[in-house]
């Protein structure tokens, strides 16, 4: 069960994401931030997010994404807001 105040988002990166420790800085940040959920690499070459926890934590997060780890190349981030659903324990990669 999520916590009252929490929110989920589905963040899309994409860019020079893929093989620059892009799914490391996001998992590191997620964990300063409490968040849970989890990274992973699309085929497509994006990568993708999917967070639940405090909206101010998740916004944080957003911000840091945007730019990325020193040899990421962002050249586009979306976020897409959910209602959360209480389905994670940690936060992790995926693949």
């Amino acid at each position: 069960m999520a916590a009252k105040n929490d929110t989920r988002a589905k963040i899309r990166i994409r860019g020079t994401v893929q093989g620059v420790g892009f799914r490391y800085f996001v998992l590191q940040r997620a964990q300063e931030c409490r968040l849970k959920g989890y990274t992973m690499n699309l085929p497509t070459g994006e990568v993708e997010v999917v967070v639940e926890g405090d909206k101010l934590f998740i916004e944080d997060l957003y911000k840091a994404v945007q730019r990325g780890p020193s040899k990421a190349k962002v050249t586009e981030a979306t976020i897409q807001w959910e209602e959360a659903k209480g389905s994670f324990r940690t936060f992790e990669i995926k693949r």
